[in-house]
């Protein structure tokens, strides 16, 4: 169960803000609560979305970081083009795109703490 819990904060946290990020145009000033609440939204369900895959799927792509990358940018990318109208025309294939890259970005990171954190 906390394989589960992990894997869904940590898509929402690599979706979330690809999805602010990107609907506001990378202008921070204009990010409103009502951005907030449609990124998290997207967010929460690009992560229920692995999730639910998870159950079903083999359990070696959870710990295969291109993998985990590739379906959190396809959910992330099919989740905000269903969940809320775009503002810019491939709104949602960049929200993806985005999020695959901070999953990337997120896992290298954890790993070097992780591996930091083990050899002390």
């Amino acid at each position: 169960m906390r394989e589960k819990v992990t894997l869904f904060f940590r898509r929402l946290l690599d979706v979330t803000p690809a999805c602010l990020m990107l609907m506001t145009q990378g202008n921070l000033a204009a990010i409103t609560l009502a951005h907030w609440e449609k990124a998290l939204g997207t967010g929460s369900m690009a992560g229920a979305v692995l999730v639910l895959l998870s159950f079903y799927q083999q359990k070696q792509w959870l710990h295969n970081q291109y993998v985990i990358a590739a379906l959190t940018g396809l959910a992330a990318g099919l989740v905000d083009g269903i969940s809320h109208p775009a503002n810019f025309k491939g709104e949602a294939i960049m929200t993806g795109i985005a999020a695959a890259g901070l999953c990337l970005l997120f896992s290298v990171a954890f790993k070097r703490l992780e591996t930091s954190t083990n050899s002390k």
